[in-house]
């Protein structure tokens, strides 16, 4: 029987992605999202059923609930951005964890599995290198903390209620469809956009801080392989693949691609993590070792491509 999934925040970046890939191989699936950040524009050309709905409203995610038939969900709907959680804290917990706990309730009641996504940010202040899962924690943003209450909330879920769940722990997710043009834009959107219109690359700090970046279509494999595996986990996995690359290394990619690049050094901003880096062992395993990764200088080109056709620069 054909899996029936459902992907909330599925108008976003990576559900977008996701939902792309899901229908192209033989799901139907349906979208839940209130389109604050989402886009209809990332749904084009894909057979989903998209429904508009705020996750923060308990009624909003049970009325669709008892009118789909859903076998598997995908919860990515979430309000990102490190920066806006500093600025607007209610707002994040809101939409991270209320909404979480709201969706949980929902499909605790049909027994239904689920993957949520939480983040890397949650590891803050530990400055142990590369992040195990069972580290401790101690997020530095409200960001980080919202999506660490929501990860408790699902694995107790799944102790207390005995549903299915896989917490996966995202790591500087990038590639086609993450959106540029906003206040709170991820780094690699916001200098492709830069780039394209010869303006500087604004970087946080001296650009030495590393990061361990993920092409979408990596998280999309992943994410379709556990649903198609049935994962079920009493613990979090981190999703990146230990391969941490600095800003300043990221420009070189850039000034490859697009020859001369302006650098603007600022001041690094509140709530920032200096070096972020995955173990990838647990995912491995996981996984069986069956995981490819994307090069970073194809992902970057990939994206590159796409934002080029996308935006006609």
């Amino acid at each position: 029987m054909t899996k029936r999934v459902l992907i909330t925040g599925g108008a976003g970046f990576i559900g977008s992605n996701l939902a792309q890939h899901l229908v192209k191989s033989g799901y139907t699936v349906s979208v839940l999202d209130n389109l604050e950040t989402g886009f209809l524009s990332n749904l084009e050309g894909v057979n989903a059923n998209l429904v508009r709905a705020d996750l923060k409203n308990l009624n909003e995610v049970e009325g669709f609930f008892q009118k789909e038939e859903i076998d598997y969900c995908i919860h990515l709907g979430a309000l990102g951005s490190v920066p806006r959680s500093i600025d607007t804290p209610r707002a994040s917990f809101e939409a991270n964890a209320i909404a979480t706990l709201n969706v949980l309730e929902s499909v605790k009641r049909r027994s239904i599995p689920i993957i949520f996504s939480s983040s890397s940010s949650v590891y803050g202040k530990n400055p142990k290198l590369p992040k195990i899962e069972k580290d401790w924690l101690s997020p530095i943003s409200p960001y980080a903390a919202s999506k660490l209450a929501a990860e408790a909330m699902t694995l107790a879920f799944r102790e207390s209620y005995g549903i299915s769940t896989l917490v996966y722990r995202l790591f500087n997710v990038y590639g086609p469809k993450q959106n540029p043009d906003s206040l709170y834009a991820a780094v690699i959107p916001k200098w492709i956009f830069a780039a394209f219109k010869g303006e500087p690359l604004v970087v946080y700090g001296d650009g030495e801080q590393k990061r361990d970046f993920t092409f979408v279509d990596d998280v999309v494999q992943i994410l379709s392989r556990s649903i198609r595996e049935n994962h079920d986990a009493d613990y979090a996995v981190n999703l990146a693949f230990g391969n941490p690359v600095t800003l300043n290394e990221i420009i070189g990619v850039f000034t490859s691609y697009f020859g001369g690049i302006k650098v603007e050094y600022k001041e690094i901003r509140k709530g920032d993590i200096r070096n972020s880096e995955s173990n990838p062992e647990t995912l491995s395993e996981l996984h069986d070792n069956q995981i490819k990764k994307t090069p970073l200088e194809v992902g970057l080109v990939a994206t590159f491509d796409w934002f080029k056709k996308q935006y006609s620069f």
